[in-house]
């Protein structure tokens, strides 16, 4: 079905284009004024930066001293979390990420150091969204660029323009990839030059993590004719042998990730700077080998469980802090109709087939760690879902998407250049109705709502959920603010009936509350009481990832409160004896 643009449809298809050039240009015009309130540079971004430092003065991708003290001087701090990795013969240290990213940053970065990589991102979103508008101009009408408008900023995918992390970027070749291989009417392309391009960009997407390799089968489906799809394979597999033997070349492993490769803080020093380069070995030795390929140990392990793939996938759709639902909200809009033909059902199958890979290689963590909002992983594979809607759109079901979406996204509408992470104890791009509505993601280890990590206290596992309570481990205690609720998952490897709490404080008249349990007081003293805690049901079973054994998890909500004082209140946590 292709739809043209008539007379009486053009003054719709102008103000539709008006929203979305009007929203890039805000967002252009925020890359440019830069980051407001970040305390630091966040998860992979000092490894980009130096990256493209690297190319853009040195023209190399080897790391040396002159690269960290340059990132010194443009930052203002140390590179936090910088990946380096360097070849078992040895060699020149390089640096742990893929290099496409780094190569279209190093122009930004040489000309604005400090808000480069923004306006890089905001510039190639830009293409992206232009293209992919006029390619669903053809298949749903003039309000395309209005649906495209609401895809990206209905969603959190337009934060990322003010991350220095490749996610963005990603998200944007594959839009422009999908938006030349489906647009059948497109102009002003020479068609080998267009496939080849198609070709290109996905295999920048498919090299950057091979899970995203399933976006070629859209591509592939959508071409006319079998010498098309040999250019599409072409492009693909000069790029991929290309990228591979740089790396092969620069740290002897076909990736970035094959290599002996770790991340460097101001804990572990940094090569060149801290020790000389010829201690990388011991360096590694002393903190650790985190290269992904070839570690012989049980992360390498892979299973599938039913428990977990259930939990994974009820998270994956309305997690508290990953779901799609409250972060990629617009995707309903792609759900309107079954697929019709091969290229539709091949976005669909594209877009599952890579969710199910993360799921199995990832379960863990399948949306991009701590430092995401919400699940980066999935953005490069949003784009696919915006060619599946052939009925036109209406008006007001974009409104309604939107206002939608705005209960879940006014904290980042907000504050759209703030810093995303941390706000009250929480991540601050989850605002209150997400915690209050949507469950947990029990099964994702590097979430970290309090800001701390998970604790083991007298054989039970502990995720503190807000920073009213905290473990003081050289005394084998937890301490909870005076009179806040405290909320903590609370995982056994068996199942638990009830738990026993002592609760000490400075006077006799301590008292404890707990929130959806029965709680019986067992016996007082001194300034001691102890009580008995009847649980009700686990919120969750599934593995965890330190075992495939499946934990028993609990929520439980504790808040304490004592006359006596104003300090906090000690509290002592196990498993309570069978009666």
């Amino acid at each position: 079905m292709t739809c043209a643009t008539t007379t009486g449809e053009a003054p719709r298809s102008r103000w539709a284009w008006s929203v979305l050039v009007a929203l890039l240009a805000l967002l252009l015009a925020g890359a440019i004024a830069g980051r407001s309130d970040w305390p630091s540079l966040v998860g992979d971004e000092a490894t980009y930066r130096m990256q493209a430092e690297s190319l853009a003065w040195d023209f190399d991708l080897v790391y040396s001293r002159r690269d960290y003290d340059r990132f010194v001087e443009h930052a203002g701090e140390v590179p936090e979390g910088l990946i380096l990795q360097r070849g078992d013969r040895g060699g020149p240290i390089t640096f742990g990420k893929p290099f496409f990213y780094a190569a279209y940053l190093a122009l930004f970065v040489r000309l604005f150091p400090t808000n480069g990589p923004f306006l890089a991102n905001v510039l190639l979103l830009a293409l992206a969204c232009v293209a992919a508008a006029r390619t669903l101009e053809r298949r749903i009408g003039p309000l395309a660029p209005l649906a495209v408008a609401v895809f990206v900023f209905a969603s959190v995918a337009f934060l990322y323009a003010f991350w220095a992390h490749a996610d963005l970027f990603l998200a944007s070749c594959s839009a422009l990839a999908l938006a030349l291989a489906l647009d059948r009417e497109r102009s002003g392309w020479p068609e080998t030059a267009r496939w080849l391009a198609v070709g290109l960009l996905l295999a920048i997407v498919g090299f950057s993590r091979p899970m995203y390799l399933t976006l070629f089968l859209p591509a592939v489906v959508a071409v006319p004719r079998r010498r098309q799809a040999a250019w599409v394979a072409a492009g693909g597999l000069v790029l991929i042998l290309g990228a591979a033997a740089v790396h092969h070349a620069l740290a002897d492993s076909w990736t970035a990730y094959g290599a002996s490769r770790r991340g460097f803080y101001s804990t572990t020093g940094f090569p060149d700077v801290d020790f000389d380069t010829s201690g990388w070995t011991e360096n590694l030795a002393t903190f650790g080998n985190h290269a992904w390929l070839g570690l012989g140990d049980a992360r390498a392990e892979r299973k599938v469980v039913a428990s977990l793939w259930a939990w994974n996938s009820l998270y994956f759709l309305i997690g508290q802090h990953v779901g799609l639902l409250p972060y990629f909200l617009p995707f309903v809009l792609c759900l309107r109709g079954r697929p019709r033909g091969g290229v539709d059902w091949s976005l669909a199958i594209a877009v599952v087939a890579s969710v199910a890979a993360f799921f199995y290689l990832r379960p863990f963590n399948f949306y991009g760690g701590g430092a995401a909002v919400g699940n980066r992983y999935f953005l490069p594979l949003y784009p696919a879902l915006w060619f599946l809607p052939r009925k036109p759109p209406r008006r007001w079901q974009l409104a309604a998407v939107a206002a939608l979406a705005g209960l879940f996204l006014w904290p980042s509408w907000s504050a759209p250049r703030g810093y995303p992470l941390w706000q009250d104890d929480h991540y601050r791009y989850a605002g209150v109705v997400a915690r209050r509505v949507l469950p947990f993601e029990t099964t994702q280890s590097h979430l970290k709502p309090s800001g701390r990590e998970d604790v083991i206290h007298h054989g039970l596992w502990i995720k503190f959920l807000d920073r009213h309570v905290r473990q003081v481990r050289d005394k084998d205690e937890i301490r909870l603010e005076q009179g806040l609720e405290a909320q903590m998952l609370v995982g056994s490897p068996t199942p638990l009936r009830a738990l026993e709490a002592e609760v000490c404080g400075r006077s006799p008249a301590v008292e404890l509350h707990a929130g959806g349990v029965t709680l019986e007081e067992l016996a007082a003293e001194g300034t001691c009481r102890r009580f008995r805690l009847t649980l009700g049901r686990a919120r969750a079973r599934h593995p965890m990832w330190w075992t495939w054994e499946p934990f028993w998890l609990y929520r439980l909500s504790l808040r304490a409160a004592d006359p006596g004082g104003g300090r906090p209140v000690r509290i002592r946590l196990w498993p309570a004896q069978a009666s």
